[in-house]
């Protein structure tokens, strides 16, 4: 995990809480990946998810939890696709508190950790 900041919150009807603030997942395909994004969205955080292919967000691309999730293909290993996401998560579904990096992917976890602090 990278980063953490305090947590907004904002009602909402159909999921109780929701978070305003958001958690950036970086998938790798593996069942700890989205096991953890499930549980985020249990609880009502909102996920943003990338991942290098679209087969491991598809799961995750679901009206029942179209304003939690964001998700977008990307490359991982590339700082700046990475800081793009964080700063155009903000406008989507809140600003990045916490990176979640299960698979080790992210190549400059520094740059990350300064972009959500």
């Amino acid at each position: 995990m990278v980063g953490m900041n305090t947590t907004r919150q904002t009602p909402t009807a159909r999921h109780g809480t929701i978070t305003a603030d958001s958690i950036l997942v970086i998938m790798d395909g593996s069942t700890r990946a989205h096991t953890l994004v499930h549980d985020m969205l249990r609880t009502g955080r909102r996920v943003v998810l990338t991942a290098a292919t679209s087969h491991d967000l598809v799961p995750f691309i679901d009206a029942s939890v179209r304003a939690q999730v964001w998700a977008v293909v990307s490359d991982p290993s590339d700082p700046e696709q990475i800081d793009s996401i964080i700063e155009r998560a903000d406008d989507l579904v809140g600003p990045v508190v916490m990176i979640v990096d299960p698979g080790g992917l992210l190549a400059d976890v520094a740059a990350a950790d300064r972009q959500v602090a």
